[in-house]
């Protein structure tokens, strides 16, 4: 899947580059936006089911035939994670695969093509970014840690909680999720926020959570939301929310 994904990102980081002198057309930004997507999705899937001819391919989590995989070894694919990021030429975005055999994921790689960094993990075997071993940040403290919502619903949804009136943490929504979880998982983020569980979604990045380190919390108080993070902060909340 590495391969795949590099060799896919190359075409990628090019069109990025070439965004810039689109941005005072919409109709052409799109169109090349359109075009990069399906380029993209057809590289990595060229590649990937010539190194894996007998896996299933998805590119996309809510589709009806990818519910009924259960037994089945089967390849989720992420063209571009981010894509908003990416047409207006903010350089938050990223290219992502996971496998998955009997609905368990197995092994996941994302990959940042701006920052060249590639994270992956395979299960039972740690998380990674470009050969270095990751893991989830030791930050013990709320006012420096840093919190990063999935998406701007879910934050205008609990941002009048008192709790988080409270707390001195920076927030932000960075708008990608794939890059969100990938620098979850390398320390750089603090706690990630989830309206759903990202495994019951297929999140790729729910991996390398796993592999990392991570601790998965979830109030009684504050319905439909996952909080991502390590001990420390877990144990935080717990008291706090």
């Amino acid at each position: 899947m590495s391969n795949a994904i590099l060799k896919a990102s190359k075409n990628l980081r090019r069109d990025f580059g070439e965004l810039e002198k689109l941005q005072n057309s919409r109709t052409d930004v799109k169109k090349f936006v359109e075009n990069s997507f399906f380029n993209t999705k057809n590289a990595i899937f060229d590649e990937l089911k010539n190194a894996r001819p007998d896996w299933t391919f998805y590119f996309q989590r809510y589709d009806d035939a990818l519910e009924k995989k259960q037994d089945d070894k089967f390849c989720l694919i992420k063209p571009i994670s981010g894509i908003a990021n990416f047409s207006k030429g903010i350089s938050y975005f990223a290219s992502s695969a996971i496998y998955y055999n009997n609905f368990i994921p197995e092994a996941v790689v994302i990959y940042d093509p701006i920052k060249d960094e590639l994270f992956y993990s395979e299960k039972g075997r740690g998380a990674f970014v470009n050969n270095s071993r990751i893991r989830f940040s030791s930050t013990k403290n709320l006012a420096e840690a840093i919190f990063v919502f999935d998406k701007r619903d879910l934050f205008l949804k609990v941002i009048d909680k008192n709790f988080f009136n409270k707390i001195k943490s920076e927030i932000r929504i960075f708008g990608c999720s794939c890059l969100d979880i990938a620098n979850l998982a390398s320390g750089r983020i603090d706690c990630y926020i989830s309206e759903n569980k990202l495994d019951q979604i297929l999140e790729p990045g729910f991996l390398l959570i796993q592999e990392a380190g991570g601790i998965i919390y979830q109030n009684k108080a504050i319905k439909d939301i996952t909080f991502y993070s390590n001990n420390h902060i877990s144990d935080i909340l717990e008291n706090k929310l």
